[in-house]
């Protein structure tokens, strides 16, 4: 800039406040003419990126600017971090990653920096890394609540913390948490003997999702058994789709709070009468945590979008269920624990249209294994897990995610596998498909089903059963590492339950060694399942309405005075 003329400085600066960015590449386009410096270079990348709408040619043209400034002069960090953030929205940030590292080697510590290359490290499913990068901005008190947040909610797809110090975060991040002047907050106006109890749920995720797969019939039963269910809905502008349509009618009522502050969100709770709130969205995103910390309701439960503690004091309840946290594993969480009396969650019942076919191994002659979780909960000790039996017999596996699938997270995966002594035809990718029934039918295509560690499946594991293809999982230490561990014990699946990697490993290959036993575990699973606790929305769902009732009541005679 400072080898412009003053002329052109300020016309630049001038376009740059009014937002004139078609004149503005205009005159950097001319500019460059006689010199591709650096600053102009970045400049008119900005430019490019700037105009609304955003075409995906000129985001491409962008990126190859911020490289060309940044190579040009790597003490321009704006085009360096231009370059990552491009890099991510076009799943480009093979090199991006290679840059910030280099850059980080000589700066040590950079804010912006780390937080480029934790966002390239989680969507290439390099979990320990990701965390690393955002632990440094923690550790330099410089992370906000989005970031904490994230930081939060993948420290579960590793075993880099333990629970104990996955906790100790929580309550850091919990204190952190901005608590609002009484004066400012409506008192609750919930009523302390209500005809019919009024049940909000906080999600952002009231779509096509994993999480509606869960509560959608849950739902209709607590309103058929004498509650009110109120949604506040923090979806995001535009993503609404047939499935909220659908919600719409079940509820009661329906707020959308993407547009409203946190205290105009937990004043809307209060003033609707809430007597309990659910929260399906704890550190996932859509996350709105100061809702929770100032206690919006009576009586606040967290239940099936995270399935960890949350280390928030307010938050009173954690739903789960006798597999999933044990007495004794109670103080690993901060809330209390409600327990439902045989599963935590029950999956609305899956298209019967949808056939299951014979045994693949039959006609292929080895056997498939496959895993549809998200690439995300495929751990380093995954992979050299699933590696080792891969290697003993002639089998193959494959591999599909419902996010972040792209060609370079596919690689850096298969380049773990490779480590791991495993070659490329060993390993299959599946493209994401549309329609799910299409995403069903693939199971047929599998033997067994490989759950991922420590981060378990469970819409996963739930369709995988419905299409008669039996899970392996491996028991952890917490709630969402036992996901496996409760649906097979309903299933009475014991055999399909590890102990450790190796006692995976050794069940694994016993049970793909019987063809006859999984050809007949094939043919009666659905039958299995169905007639199972994973999906009896009904009984379920009295049973939760019971609890909450039970809740409820207790809490109204310990506040009398209230």
């Amino acid at each position: 800039m400072k080898d412009l003329s003053e002329e052109k400085q300020k016309l630049i600066k001038d376009l740059i406040k009014n937002k004139k960015f078609h004149q503005l590449e205009f005159e950097v386009n001319s500019l460059l003419l006689d010199r591709r410096s650096s600053f102009l270079l970045n400049l008119l990348g900005v430019c490019k990126i700037s105009k609304i709408p955003t075409s995906k040619k000129e985001l491409n043209e962008s990126l190859d600017l911020f490289k060309e400034a940044y190579l040009k002069d790597k003490t321009s960090t704006d085009a360096l971090f231009n370059y990552a953030e491009i890099s991510t929205r076009l799943f480009k940030y093979g090199e991006a990653k290679d840059l910030l590292i280099e850059y980080l080697d000589i700066n040590k510590y950079d804010y912006k920096a780390n937080l480029a290359l934790a966002k390239i490290h989680f969507y290439l499913a390099n979990m320990d890394e990701c965390l690393n990068n955002y632990k440094k901005i923690i550790d330099n008190n410089e992370a906000n609540s989005k970031m904490w947040a994230a930081f939060l909610f993948t420290t579960n797809y590793t075993y880099k913390y333990n629970q104990k110090e996955y906790l100790n975060f929580c309550n850091k991040f919990a204190d952190k948490l901005k608590k609002f002047d009484d004066k400012d907050l409506k008192s609750f106006q919930y009523e302390k003997n209500p005809k019919k109890l009024r049940v909000g749920f906080f999600s952002a995720d009231l779509r096509t999702h994993s999480v509606t797969k869960f509560i959608e019939e849950t739902l209709k039963i607590l309103k058929q058994n004498n509650f009110e269910i109120i949604a506040f809905s923090n979806n995001n502008l535009g993503s609404d789709d047939l499935t909220t349509e659908r919600l719409k009618e079940i509820f009661h009522e329906w707020y959308d709070i993407i547009k409203l502050s946190d205290l105009e969100v937990i004043n809307l709770i209060r003033d609707k009468k809430i007597n309990m709130l659910f929260d399906l969205t704890g550190y996932s995103t859509g996350n709105r945590c100061e809702i929770f910390k100032n206690k919006s309701a009576p009586l606040q439960i967290s239940w099936c979008g995270y399935c960890n503690s949350s280390g928030i004091k307010e938050m009173d309840y954690l739903i789960a269920d006798q597999n999933l946290i044990k007495k004794e594993e109670e103080s690993n969480y901060s809330e209390k624990i409600i327990r439902l009396p045989k599963i935590w969650n029950s999956h609305f019942l899956i298209s019967s249209k949808i056939e299951v076919n014979e045994l693949p191994a039959i006609k292929n002659k080895f056997i498939t294994f496959g895993s549809f979780n998200n690439y995300g909960k495929l751990s380093d000790d995954a992979i050299e897990t699933w590696s080792k039996i891969l290697k003993n017999n002639n089998s193959k596996l494959i591999l599909k995610s419902s996010v972040h699938d792209h060609q370079l997270v596919r690689d850096n995966i298969m380049s773990k596998f490779k480590k791991n002594g495993i070659e490329e035809n060993k390993i299959i990718f599946m493209e994401r498909l549309k329609s799910n029934e299409e995403h069903l039918k693939l199971y047929n295509k599998i033997d067994i089903s490989l759950d991922t560690f420590p981060f378990c499946g469970a819409t996963t594991t739930f369709e995988s059963l419905w299409m008669g293809v039996p899970t392996i999982t491996l028991s952890g230490k917490i709630f969402n590492s036992k996901f496996g561990v409760s649906i097979n014990e309903n299933l009475n699946l014991n055999n399909f339950i590890a102990k450790d990697k190796s006692d995976y490993i050794e069940k694994t290959n016993l049970v793909s060694s019987d063809l006859n036993n999984l050809t007949k575990i094939r043919k009666s699973l659905r039958s299995l399942v169905m007639d199972s606790a994973l999906f009896d929305n009904k009984n379920l769902g009295l049973n939760l309405g019971k609890i909450l009732k039970d809740k409820w009541n207790t809490f109204s005679k310990l506040n009398k005075n209230l």
